[in-house]
């Protein structure tokens, strides 16, 4: 194996390949001919001494010697890309590109906002397809096909980086203003009382995390439901004499803007116990998650931009309601 013949370029296109297993695809991902990236795979060839990639009907299939090369390609590409992106100069002014972000709904109107008010005046070449997070799109943040995505604790970490943007202190009751529930002292009893209406996040938990403590506790409670979205759970919480809780303070802003219905934070004691039946190997809070694979410098600098952004939009909530 001639190691030294092996390029910076070659190193991308045998990563590419290796997640498409396509060559065609390789080529539009990389803005290659079709025969320069036939002219790389055969360099990589030679390189390894092996043929790597073993032509199918379906597509390429890696040989023994890709899959064990693989893991080293990848930390030397995260390498390369973290030395061009702290010492290369970036203009956000002339950069261009499309990014995809994804987040619950909680965090959509946040992402909105820091891109129109911060991003696109600095940037204003860039593009964005903004969307509320409906299934789990592990995979595709992954390969790179969505660039950010903005999550709970909760996620799939193969080959996906995160940066934690504020932990997970307080939960928020919510109800109906007139809501019996706030009369009464805020204890796992009383709140078992009243059937309750639960925000999902697409799965995060087996059950939501009053049911969980309940059942540590020998109480039951009645789940009356679950939705993804925020509009939806505030018909039901109006129309019906159901509870709910939130950790998020951009949900609690969103309830504050409705006349009918009212937030409480609940005691310090109870929250603890809640949130100790989150058990998923990293801290309870909010995440920025993305690809090792979308690194270029316009990747790095918008990383940075959503992440002091959107953190110093969640302090600024979260000290408000204090």
């Amino acid at each position: 194996m001639d190691i030294e013949k092996l390029d910076y370029r070659s190193l991308i296109v045998f990563e590419s390949v290796c997640r498409h297993l396509n060559a065609g695809l390789v080529a539009n991902e990389l803005g290659m001919s079709s025969s320069a990236v036939s002219r790389n795979m055969a360099h990589l060839r030679e390189v390894f001494q092996d043929v790597l990639f073993i032509r199918r009907a379906q597509g390429f299939v890696l040989t023994d010697k890709a899959i064990q090369v693989l893991p080293n390609v990848n930390e030397l590409l995260f390498s390369y890309r973290e030395l061009k992106n702290n010492h290369t100069h970036f203009n956000p002014v002339s950069a261009k590109g499309h990014f995809k972000i994804y987040a619950y709904s909680e965090f959509t109107y946040i992402i909105h906002k820091v891109i129109n008010e911060i991003v696109i005046p600095q940037a204003p070449n860039l593009t964005f397809e903004i969307r509320t997070l409906s299934t789990d799109c592990s995979r595709a943040i992954e390969n790179g096909e969505i660039d950010f995505a903005v999550v709970y604790e909760n996620f799939k970490d193969n080959q996906i980086l995160s940066d934690m943007f504020s932990p997970t202190e307080n939960l928020f009751l919510i109800a109906h203003k007139s809501h019996p529930v706030f009369n009464n002292e805020l204890t796992l009893e009383n709140l078992c009382r009243y059937g309750y209406f639960s925000l999902d996040n697409y799965n995060d938990l087996d059950a939501p995390l009053l049911q969980l403590l309940g059942r540590v506790n020998g109480q039951t409670i009645d789940i009356a439901g679950a939705t993804d979205n925020l509009a939806s759970l505030t018909r039901h919480l109006i129309d019906n004499s159901y509870i709910s809780l939130s950790c998020n303070v951009f949900t609690r802003e969103y309830f504050d803007l409705i006349p009918a219905i009212q937030t409480c934070t609940l005691p310090a004691e109870l929250t603890e116990q809640l949130l100790g039946m989150i058990d998923v190997g990293r801290c309870v809070g909010n995440y920025l998650i993305y690809s090792r694979i979308n690194q270029s410098p316009s990747h790095h600098w918008l990383k940075t931009q959503l992440f002091n952004a959107v953190q110093a939009e969640w302090d600024k909530a979260a000290n408000f309601q204090r």
